[in-house]
């Protein structure tokens, strides 16, 4: 017996299973993607409407406005991500998934329509938004997580699950939207109800919804492929670049031709003109807001792929009370801290806290992100 008992403790496994240590890689490669694309998400944004809210506290208010301009530029400027693209593309040698046949024409027809119904929907709101009164305006943005849960219901009903902690996070999330713009800039204040803003107001909650969750499904295709064929869980993240870098290119052919047919493009002199910081600050807002708005796609279309549509939509919607504390930190229009700005930065914190809380949960227990 004493000779048995020695042997067993002397033995040595000669076989080593390292899964659980490519698990814990991976665990880490995702969580460093989620943190790097929240960065960018919540620094896009910030930058974008700073510098939205700028070129509307200074346009010359009594010329024409460009209409298209604001949605233009949030796609316009996507020659930029050409750089980190083809990096991935050469030092991974991976070839082209989306447009070689990696998911059908008809998702790709369907995901650059609703981009396109998106952008000019956005262009249409974009013209009165500052109209609007600040509870309509409050109403509106925050249907987009409501627009984006139901959707993603639809679309993912066999793989979405929801627990309470995530139904925490959008309610946390829908508070902090509401006081974020009872506390926010007075451009998005208004005395007068029009309902046509209100409408196009909604149709592009609907359309940004809708846009994640076809960008989700296509990535699940996508992912589906690369099981398929090469056993990996999920393409690389060259994936993300690829398809806002032609669906951008798509969307900007289209506005550019109706910026010129409509002859919105004789407006612009007269609007750098009328910009009462000058010519060159306008050049300045207008290339900061272009290049602010690829971040921010970069970074909301990555959590998409890395996690979800609810959760990009979340982060989404919890920046804005920082960017409410931006407008006070740059003194637009004399806004001042108030409780409602403290109030809604904690909903924010314990929002995406809630849902952090549960992607690490579905780690931990090896589930993959559907919702």
């Amino acid at each position: 017996m004493q000779s048995n008992s020695q042997e067993q403790c002397v033995q040595i496994p000669l076989h080593i299973d390292h899964n659980q240590t490519n698990d814990s890689n991976r665990r880490h490669n995702k969580w460093l993607t989620i943190i790097i694309c929240m960065i960018l998400a919540v620094t896009g944004q910030c930058i974008a409407r700073i510098l939205e809210i700028y070129y509307f506290l200074h346009r010359n208010t009594s010329r024409r406005y460009v209409v298209l301009t604001q949605s233009l530029l949030q796609v316009i400027g996507f020659p930029i991500l050409l750089f980190p693209f083809l990096l991935f593309l050469f030092k991974k040698q991976k070839q082209l998934l989306i447009t070689s046949g990696g998911i059908s024409r008809k998702q790709l027809a369907i995901l650059y329509l609703i981009i396109c119904s998106y952008m000019f929907s956005q262009a249409i709101f974009s013209t009165n938004k500052h109209r609007i009164p600040f509870r309509a305006f409050t109403l509106i943005y925050t249907t987009q997580l409501f627009f984006t849960v139901t959707f993603s219901i639809l679309i993912f009903s066999k793989k979405i699950k929801f627990n309470r902690w995530m139904i925490i996070s959008l309610i946390f999330a829908v508070f902090a939207g509401a006081l974020s713009f009872s506390a926010g800039s007075s451009i998005y204040k208004g005395k007068k109800y029009n309902r046509w803003v209100i409408y196009t107001a909604f149709c592009a909650a609907l359309f940004f919804s809708f846009l994640l969750c076809t960008i989700r499904s296509v990535f699940d295709s996508l992912i589906s492929i690369c099981n398929a064929s090469t056993r990996r869980k999920q393409p690389s993240f060259a994936v993300v670049l690829e398809l806002l870098i032609f669906s951008s290119f798509l969307t900007t052919v289209i506005l550019v031709a109706v910026f010129f047919v409509s002859g919105e493009h004789h407006n612009i002199k007269r609007d750098m003109d009328g910009f009462s910081k000058g010519k060159t600050a306008y050049v300045r807002t207008m290339v900061g807001q272009a290049a602010a708005w690829q971040t921010y796609w970069v970074g909301i279309v990555g959590l998409v792929f890395a996690v979800s549509a609810v959760f990009s939509n979340v982060i989404s919607v919890c920046t804005w009370p920082l960017v409410s504390l931006l407008v006070v930190f740059f003194h637009y229009r004399d806004e001042r801290y108030d409780v409602f700005t403290g109030i809604a930065l904690a909903m924010a914190t314990l929002s995406v806290a809630s849902y952090l809380y549960v992607i690490h949960k579905d780690k931990c227990n090896g589930e993959e992100d559907t919702s």
